[in-house]
């Protein structure tokens, strides 16, 4: 009997385990995979330690620490007759392949240029077996140039197109670099080995062009401008926000307000962004800067309140006034006011219009006087909405596709940081494509994210209107962020061999076609969500930032970088951005609040009290970081790192964002990562030491939102259902035949 169970039950192993090890293959990770790291994300805790208490570790530190994204920004010069000269790189190596193929970029010049002449460089290099193959070089639809491959070669040379002033645009350009065949009677040829046919575009190429740039007006709609200029250098340096001396946590909230305005449209943050009080400004190297004045008029110097509107400033009882007009401390440069009377409420109502592009294109001439109550709010998006076509992803006229064999269209759908995308994610395409198509060797393949969901064959009979509906894979759209790519792959009947342009194939894309992803908000308080728990669907949540001490305008100033970097994440400006004056994280001010502090414990007193419980918590002495199971620390390098550490609040459902360090002048360290979108790229778990080179080092602890082995393993994938289906069906088989051989056994006996 008991052989007949040992028997049984190394069966069960032997056939469970494969199961077992495919489920757990199956199962979504366990926590977002970080992008510049060789590291695991931890196995998550069930429940997170309270501030006070030691955290447990649940993993390793990254053993590769992830570097500042490196990108090629625009170069700005000047040219011997004063106007200016700018360099727009392509940023990253292009590669035509194939005897057909075609790629486009796209540049934006500034829409207050006055422009002059440009040149296109490319660097190039090209296979001995393209050699017959010819490049045509496009800006903005007309060609300006075409050559033979031969000319280039594998060891490469430069290329300098020049192009007229009229062949440019104010705003986005597009250069369309096209591979063909310079014999029309070349044959294109379904076996032949294309890829062998290539053309590389060096990273280093780029677009440069000359203009001279218009001076600003007194119009208000011009806003942002030239605070950010709208192409070209827009780091934010050069623009200063200006507060009155000693202002409240109000009027500093909103001067944040307006610094989220500024970022609204600058992707790559304004690093270069100022914000102080008004004595600093006017005494130092700012006053030469335009200026952006948030605050009341009873506070406004003189100087300043001098260039407004008398007669509006005498209504400020009636709302807010907004103003344009020359700077009274620099010649050549603006000052832009934002003024409110005795209620300083309505400072936040004036900084969100800022944020409303419709409204702002609105504003007539150099004064406004918002009133009281007005509503500024952009319309809000339905953020319980799980399905988009591709109309309402900016695609109006769909996607086609021409050209034999593989041709592919790609778009891109992007959720908020806090949201997660659950198993059940489709897409349905809308398709028509050409019927001189041999169908039995025609197909249409979607990719997520680089992962193939699903192919189908095209059918002759559906031609003019063909539904196809797919199944997007769970680990695929995890992420928040689906680039997403339809292949096809277009034979055409009883032509083996064609010439280009010769009953050329095509397939279209409707832009009636929907992508469906059901998400929830996502629980998990790691830095990769951020601007999570910050903003949510695009929209603040009960964020506040915790205010320096009173004339520390270089923390301010940090604070104020980090709100125009968060502001480019707004597409919702209904929330209010608060700010709360310094004090204990147990003080009932902060309570519910998804607060940012930046400083040092020397000069921070809620940093200070919640010291000995980050996640590397400071020393007794408040002179270096102290290193735990994750990441030893010898004392000098502790002593000049810097760190961006996420912590949730005891009680309340609040969360700290400490940026933080032994040293003021670590402080700029971390900063970096929070205030310029190629740093941010790097930042992975719930705490990140960065060192005096910006070599960040990201560590995961635990944490209440992780998920757990529950919530991993989704019996709502096909293919986790199916193994617990067969698993179960094995555990039965062999729970009846241990009962049968028990039976058995006993009638015996």
């Amino acid at each position: 009997m008991k052989k007949s169970i040992v028997a049984a039950a190394a069966l069960l192993s032997l056939l469970t385990a494969p199961l077992a090890a495919s489920v757990e293959a199956a199962a979504p990770p366990s926590a977002p995979s970080a992008p510049l790291t060789a590291a695991e994300p931890p196995a998550p805790a069930s429940s997170a330690a309270p501030i006070g208490t030691s955290a447990p570790a649940v993993s390793a530190a990254p053993d590769r620490s992830p570097m500042p994204e490196e990108r090629l920004q625009p170069a700005v010069g000047r040219t011997a007759d004063g106007a200016s000269r700018i360099r727009l790189p392509y940023g990253k190596d292009v590669k035509l392949q194939g005897y057909y193929s075609a790629q486009s970029a796209y540049f934006t010049l500034g829409r207050h240029w006055q422009l002059r002449a440009g040149v296109l460089h490319l660097e190039l290099r090209s296979s001995r077996l393209s050699a017959n193959s010819a490049l045509t070089i496009e800006v903005n639809g007309k060609p300006v140039r075409s050559m033979r491959l031969s000319d280039i070669g594998e060891s490469g040379r430069s290329l300098d197109v020049a192009v007229p002033a009229g062949d440019l645009a104010a705003g986005v350009n597009e250069i369309r670099l096209s591979l063909g065949h310079a014999d029309d009677r070349f044959e294109i040829c379904a076996d032949d080995r294309s890829d062998e046919n290539w053309l590389l575009v060096g990273e280093g190429s780029y677009l440069q062009a000359e203009y001279k740039e218009l001076p600003a007006t007194g119009e208000l709609r011009q806003f942002p401008y030239p605070f950010v200029p709208d192409a070209g250098e827009r780091s934010g340096e050069g623009t200063t926000i200006v507060l009155p001396d000693g202002a409240s946590p109000a009027v500093a909230a909103a001067g944040l307000q307006t610094a989220a305005a500024l970022g609204l449209t600058a992707e790559e943050g304004l690093p270069g962004l100022y914000m102080a009080g008004y004595s600093e400004v006017a005494a130092g190297k700012h006053r030469s800067d335009h200026l952006l004045y948030v605050g009341p008029a009873s506070a406004m110097p003189q100087a300043l309140k001098a260039a407004a509107p008398s007669d509006a400033l005498s209504r400020l009882d009636q709302g807010a006034l907004l103003f344009r007009a020359a700077s009274p401390l620099q010649d050549g440069r603006l000052l832009m006011g934002i003024v409110s009377g005795e209620d300083e409420s309505v400072l936040d109502a004036a900084a969100r219009l800022l944020q409303n592009p419709e409204l702002v294109a609105q504003l007539d001439g150099s004064a406004v006087l918002l009133p009281s109550g007005t509503n500024v709010n952009r319309p809000a998006a339905d953020s319980s909405r799980d399905r988009w076509s591709l109309e309402e992803l900016g695609y109006s006229q769909g996607l086609q596709v021409k050209g034999p064999f593989r041709q592919q269209a790609d778009f891109d759908v992007k959720l908020p940081a806090n949201k997660l995308v659950l198993p059940g994610a489709k897409a349905r395409f809308e398709l028509k494509y050409a019927k001189n198509l041999n169908v039995d060797q025609s197909l249409a393949t979607l990719y997520v994210n680089g992962i193939p969901a699903g192919s189908k064959k095209l059918d002759a009979e559906s031609a003019d209107g063909d539904v196809w509906e797919v199944q997007i894979p769970s680990g695929a759209a995890r992420s928040g962020y689906l680039a997403m790519s339809v292949a096809f792959d277009l034979q055409m009947t009883g032509y083996d061999c064609i010439r280009p342009g010769e009953q050329t194939p095509w397939a279209y894309i409707a832009p009636e076609s929907t992508v469906s992803l059901p998400a929830e908000d996502e629980r998990a308080m790691l830095l990769e969500h951020y601007p999570w728990p910050f903003i949510k669907n695009g929209r603040w949540n009960a964020a506040a930032f915790v205010l320096p001490p009173a004339g520390d305008s270089t923390d301010l100033s940090r604070e104020a970088r980090i709100a125009a970097r968060l502001g480019s994440y707004l597409t919702d400006n209904s929330g209010s951005l608060q700010a709360r004056s310094d004090a204990p994280w147990e003080a009932d001010s902060f309570k519910g609040l998804q607060l940012i502090a930046v400083g040092t414990p020397q000069d921070s007193e809620l940093i200070r009290s919640v010291a000995p419980q980050l996640w590397f918590p400071y020393d007794s002495g408040l002179s270096r970081f102290v290193g735990n199971e994750k990441r030893r620390l010898l004392p000098d390098f502790a002593a000049r790192l810097a760190s961006i550490q996420l912590l949730p609040a005891p009680e309340g459902g609040g969360s700290l964002l400490a940026v933080t360090a032994p040293q003021e002048e670590s402080l700029q360290q971390a900063e970096n990562y929070l205030s310029t979108r190629s740093y941010g790229s790097g930042l992975v778990g719930n705490a990140t030491l960065v060192d005096r080179w910006e070599k960040a080092m990201n560590h995961y602890f635990a944490d209440e939102g992780s998920t757990g082995m529950a919530e991993r393993v989704s019996l709502s994938s096909g293919e986790a259902r199916l193994f617990a289906i067969l698993f179960g069906t094995v555990l039965l088989l062999l729970l009846l035949g241990i009962i049968l051989i028990w039976r058995k056994y006993r009638k015996n006996r």
